[in-house]
């Protein structure tokens, strides 16, 4: 062998070697799914800012007052300051007076804690924001994040094109100018939407861990905890129906709540699950009604104190009464009583056709429960409509019969009135109502 031949057969040195580049670390699934369904929710949240946004300017153009003054007064409007008072003070140990010496006797144990929670977070992240302005922004981040459940959940029965719309409904619904006030339905709606998704694609535990967060978050939180129990139990029916026994009506149901994205059957799914969420779902408001009971040492605390806050269960007595003085009374009434009349109204219609769409059962629980708390319980009549507003898949049957519409001006046209409507309403009641929203 030549000298020449030697050294073309001898190993290059490790420094002649082309560099070899690390082989690069697989994407994140996880992250490219989020990143996919951003790109699909995009359109359906910025039309809900566009319109919290419009809200938000015609309630500033319609105060008497500055800009600073306005929100200043969306931040501790009515029970919102009583939420900032438990954000920065945390709770009553008594129930106290409103002022020395009157009779009128309140407490703040009668609001639940993951909203306050989170302004207190979001307080001592950014510690140089105000409080009030920690609250609106806490509210707003909550009404986004229900904006992105409400998309989801439409989008995965219907899809993306009704759940934009279904999303702007929820943005311009009568009494959404409490989404950007210092309020809790933004938080409530979010959980609860995020909540229902999880039942829609099996994700169980996710259900009654939300279930466990929204019963903290206000009283309706037991139909949440509600929709996970019925979804639960239709999970496990699910079972029976394989061998042919079930009910025809059962098994329409059970399909009603099959998951497309799943490849296994019902009657394959591991039934720990569901039970176990069933379980966890109702302990956030019993929890917390069990906490109250603690704190003033009596057993029915929780129910002496919404008793003081006129949030009784009367099945319906006060609402038929406030209905009856509306189509009886002769003497001007304001304006939030017949914008709430129609609303609760169109709540039950709608229930109704929810229905008759053959929605999923959850939802249909959801929506169920809320409305009978709404019409059956003893608070302000100008309170209902806010009530109603986390029942957002009341809005499915309107988004549905919207998207077919061909003529895209008729759309447009029909959104925008409903925007400029919803903007002048939300103006009315949080500057001028004389009863709270």
């Amino acid at each position: 062998m030549t000298a020449q031949t030697r050294a073309s057969a001898r190993p290059e040195s490790p420094a002649l070697l082309p560099a070899r580049g690390r082989r690069p670390s697989p994407p994140d699934p996880r992250a490219s799914r989020f990143l996919g369904w951003l790109r699909r929710a995009a359109p359906a949240l910025l039309l809900f800012l566009v319109a919290r946004v419009a809200g938000l300017a015609v309630t500033v153009a319609l105060s008497r007052g500055s800009a600073t003054h306005t929100l200043r007064r969306l931040a501790v409007h009515w029970d919102a300051a009583w939420y900032l008072d438990i954000a920065r003070h945390g709770y009553d140990h008594a129930i106290r007076p409103v002022q020395p010496g009157q009779h009128l006797h309140f407490t703040n144990l009668a609001f639940f804690p993951v909203y306050p929670a989170l302004i207190r977070l979001v307080h001592t992240v950014l510690a140089f924001v105000p409080w009030g302005a920690a609250g609106l922004l806490t509210a707003g981040l909550c009404s986004l994040v229900a904006a992105g459940g409400i998309f989801a959940v439409a989008a995965h029965r219907y899809g993306p094109r009704v759940g934009t719309i279904a999303t702007l409904l929820w943005g311009i619904a009568p009494t959404a100018a409490v989404e950007s006030a210092g309020y809790s339905e933004a938080a409530f709606t979010a959980l609860a939407a995020w909540a229902l998704y999880a039942l829609a694609t099996r994700r169980w535990l996710t259900a009654g861990a939300l279930s466990i967060l929204a019963g903290l978050t206000r009283p309706t939180g037991v139909a949440v905890a509600a929709a996970v129990v019925a979804a639960a139990a239709l999970e496990v029916w699910s079972t029976v129906r394989e061998s042919g026994s079930g009910p025809a009506w059962l098994e329409r149901l059970s399909r009603s709540e099959e998951c497309a994205e799943t490849a296994l059957p019902l009657g394959r799914t591991r039934l720990w699950r569901p039970a176990v969420a069933a379980v966890l779902a109702p302990m956030g408001w019993l929890g917390f009604v069990a906490w109250t009971g603690l704190r003033l040492h009596r057993w029915d605390a929780y129910f002496r104190i919404q008793a003081l806050w006129r949030t009784r269960f009367d099945f319906g007595h006060t609402t038929a009464a406030d209905f009856k003085m509306l189509f009886t009374r002769d003497t001007p009434v304001n304006l939030y009583f017949p914008m709430v009349g129609c609303m609760l109204i169109a709540a039950a219609v709608l229930l109704v056709i929810t229905f008759a769409q053959r929605q999923p059962l959850s939802w249909l629980v959801f929506s169920l429960v809320i409305i009978v708390i709404t019409l059956g319980d003893a608070a302000y009549f100008s309170s209902r409509g806010r009530f109603l507003l986390p029942a957002f898949p009341l809005l499915l049957p309107i988004a549905t019969a919207l998207v077919r519409l061909r003529n895209r001006i008729t759309l447009i046209a029909v959104l925008a009135s409903g925007t400029g409507l919803s903007a002048l309403y939300g103006a009315y009641l949080m500057l001028y109502s004389p009863s709270p929203p």
